[in-house]
């Protein structure tokens, strides 16, 4: 696609998206990264919000403003070209007001996705074969003739574009369209009311189409209520396809136009519209996926394959047939040499299956060693594991039908029961590696605002401690800017972004750097073209905004894998919560200073200061610097030396599960509990403290040898004990996971290394931690 002169330069392209955990745009951040890499683009993702968004949740999201600061910062810097997925970001916005939102990006070429703009290139889904054939579908196999419908927003272009398809289905076929029969959603799985009222206005409705599967998420929802079964009592079907549609239950049958698609070809495009200023293709093909909710039954899978017979035309059946498997990324170099390598399988399956071939034990032994070479990690990463095992049955049924030999029958049988073991390790093992690999990131993003915390309030190695948490997260590169200092920002507001950030830490493929504080400063409209960034090969970055509340702290960019995609959000909540600190511990420097004026406000207000400063409040526990202080004081004291102590780092089981089922007050019971438990465990006399949100470290000093297992064992029955008694009527329970370190005392000891060796035991157990249902713990 690139000319020799796009070659002198490489393309740098930003792609404007809403937020990452919204899984359309996602899956078109998914595709855009592929589509850059394989055209060599510089990609930059800006995963913002919706612009002038409503939200059902409006207590969690009244920052959510924020974000869309990132879309001011790509309008700043300088890119080739523009991607902006405004039929997501605008969902809530009429034409007017998504032009005028365009225009802030004047100067820079723009391509729209999903909405067409007058004056703008766009590259679209075509909504209308798919959602015409699941109709249909719905109309002339299933014999549907009240068919109701959940439309998206009366401002999204894709929205309306479907409702059209859904009255012209409906004419075409002789049924008039009622418009007591169709709600208007937010494309969001929170419009369960919506649904709702359309059902309760409409008990005939044999069927309802949705405009999208998260929609369907919340019709789902909303049956379960009334005691409607989706499927049998009212058929369903969806439109984009997303993950979630075949794990609703029944499964999802939905239209496919895969959003990872529309993310490669829009990078694609906009690379050739760079070189040529032209679009070649602006559309993006969709089509029915029939399962089980439109009142289908069985495999639907294998129901959609239809390839004939292998003896028939082997070349078309294997190309067909790997076509099927291979859908995702459809035009990108690496699925294409999937397509071969599977379409290589069938002929050898083909040649195997044959009865001259079949006690040929090499040519068997081939076709598993290439199984065996093709199921790697990045196999299962392109590759519906329903799908594959359906096309080995479909393969398996039409390769047998060939015999009429039972015994025949059993020896290719055989073959195939090896194939999908070998599958089934692969996969089994792939899952394995991801879930350890999920729980050690899991632990290093936790660790953020500890690790931070530890050094002064204006001490940068703060910053590069983080940065060297995101190494260990498969970050290839990241830069953290801070903004000093920290920028109020309200909604209301007009974003205004100062002139200069500072790179506080960054690492490009090596260790961290920290840079000193006169070479830090960096134009803000050169964030994206600032030297520290690679240069000797492409990348993509993902721009995160660093806030609490209304305080803007700075961004963090960082070049990670998609699939590592969900820690973004853990690490930016703990980067921000420990900036919040931090910035609260420079604001108490300045304080104090201030407080130097008068001795009597000194006195007065160094006390309190002192106070606040070592207590935690919710617990009464010290917080991390009060645990320190006493901790250096009592091994500084002559007379504990040589004595035998223990450090212990506890850690709150489950509290974010705890939050997020049964709300924040619970939460602070859970922690609360905790500390009371500790406390008990160990007594008035030894230190205990709270130094994180879920985190308690306790130093005690023992008379007696030092029992770890009886310890543990004096710890859960005081736990039990308090579960009896004061958490009785909780749905959860309330559990810490300790680790134990064992230590003589001494003034020169480290307390931040007994932590550590402490902090590693906690980690070991947290393997193997339990549930907080009741059920389980009883």
């Amino acid at each position: 696609m690139m000319n020799d002169t796009a070659k002198r330069r490489r393309i740098k392209i930003g792609l404007l998206v809403s937020h990452l955990e919204d899984d359309f745009d996602d899956a078109v951040a998914e595709g855009a990264m592929i589509g850059a890499e394989q055209c060599d683009a510089d990609l930059v993702i800006f995963p913002g919000r919706y612009i002038d968004g409503v939200y059902a949740d409006k207590l969690r999201t009244v920052y959510e403003y924020q974000y869309n600061t990132l879309f001011d910062m790509a309008a700043a810097n300088k890119f080739d070209v523009l991607l902006v997925l405004i039929g997501t970001l605008g969902t809530y916005l009429d034409n007017e007001h998504k032009v005028q939102f365009l225009k802030k990006f004047a100067g820079t070429p723009v391509i729209t996705i999903t909405a067409h703009i007058d004056g703008y290139p766009c590259i679209m889904l075509d909504n209308r074969t798919g959602m015409k054939e699941a109709i249909e579908h719905l109309i002339k196999v299933h014999g549907c003739k009240k068919i109701g419908m959940v439309s998206g927003p009366k401002t999204s272009d894709d929205a309306l574009e479907r409702l059209d398809v859904y009255k012209e289905t409906l004419e075409e076929n002789g049924i008039i369209y009622d418009e007591k029969r169709v709600a208007y959603g937010n494309f969001s799985k929170f419009c369960v009311d919506e649904v709702g009222t359309l059902i309760d206005d409409n008990p005939e409705l044999d069927a309802i189409v949705f405009a999208n599967d998260q929609m369907a998420i919340a019709g789902y929802k909303a049956m379960e209520e009334r005691g409607i079964r989706p499927g049998k009592d009212i058929l369903v079907t969806g439109f984009d396809d997303d993950p979630v549609a075949e794990e609703l239950n029944p499964h999802l049958t939905t239209v496919k136009a895969d959003p990872s698609e529309l993310g490669y070809h829009a990078v694609q495009e906009a690379v050739n519209y760079v070189i040529n200023k032209a679009i070649n293709n602006d559309k993006i093909s969709s089509e029915m996926v029939r399962r089980n909710s439109c009142g289908c039954q069985g495999n639907s899978k294998l129901k959609t394959i239809s390839f004939g017979r292998i003896s028939d035309d082997p070349e078309a059946f294997a190309r067909r047939m790997s076509q099927f498997l291979f859908n995702k990324y459809s035009a990108s170099e690496t699925t294409a040499k999937m397509r071969e390598v599977y379409v290589k399988i069938i002929y050898a399956l083909d040649d195997y299956a044959r009865e001259e071939n079949l006690d040929n034990e090499v040519k068997k032994d081939k076709v598993l060693e290439m199984i065996s070479t093709l199921a790697s990690e990045e196999f299962f990463r392109f590759v519906s594991v329903d799908e594959l095992y359906a096309s080995v049955e479909y393969i398996q049924q039409k390769l047998i039908s060939r015999f009429d030999n039972m015994e025949k029958h059993l020896k290719l049988n055989q073959t195939f029961i090896q194939i999908y073991k070998i599958l089934a390790e692969r996969n089994a093992n792939y899952c394995k590696e991801k879930l350890e690999d999920n729980e050690f990131l899991a632990w290093q993003a936790n660790s953020i605002t500890r690790d931070m915390l530890v050094f002064e309030a204006y001490d940068d190695r703060a910053y590069e401690t983080v940065v060297d948490k995101l190494m260990r997260l498969h970050m290839e590169s990241s830069f953290l800017f801070s903004f000093e200092p920290a920028i109020i920002h309200f909604g209301t507001d007009k974003w205004q972004p100062p002139e200069y950030m500072y790179l506080k830490a960054y690492h490009n493929g090596s260790d961290a750097i920290q840079l000193p504080h006169e070479e830090q400063a960096v134009k803000y409209t050169e964030l994206l073209s600032n030297k520290y960034l690679p240069t000797d090969r492409r990348y993509t970055l993902v721009v995160s905004p660093l806030f609490s509340n209304e305080e803007h702290y700075g961004i963090l960019m960082c070049e990670i894998k998609h699939e590592y995609f969900n820690y973004l959000q853990s690490v930016t909540v703990q980067l921000c919560a420990a900036l919040k600190i931090i910035t609260l511990m420079k604001q108490q420097a300045v304080t104090q200073k201030q407080l130097k004026k008068s001795l009597i406000e000194i006195k007065e207000n160094n006390e309190l200061l002192r106070d606040l400063s070592r207590q935690d409040a919710l617990t009464g526990c010290y917080n991390r610097r009060g645990f320190f202080e006493e901790l250096r004081k009592r091994l500084s004291n002559d007379k504990n030396e040589g004595e035998k102590a223990i450090m212990v780092f506890a850690d709150l089981d489950c509290l974010k599960t705890i939050n997020d089922k049964f709300g924040h007050e619970e939460g602070d019971f859970a922690i609360l509990s905790a500390a009371k438990i500790l406390k008990h465990s160990f007594g008035n006399s030894e230190i205990v403290g709270r130094i994180g949100g879920d985190e308690f470290v306790v130093c005690a000093f023992l008379d007696n040898a030092i029992d770890i297992p009886s310890m543990r064992n004096h710890i859960e029955a005081v736990t039990r004990e308090y579960n009896i008694k004061y958490a009785a009527d909780k749905p959860y329970i309330i559990h810490t996971s300790v680790g134990v370190y064992p230590f003589v005392c001494s003034a020169t000891l480290e307390i931040g290394e007994l932590l550590s060796h402490a902090d590693i035991l906690l980690y070991e157990e947290k393997k193997h931690k339990r549930s907080i249902l009741k059920s389980d713990y009883e």
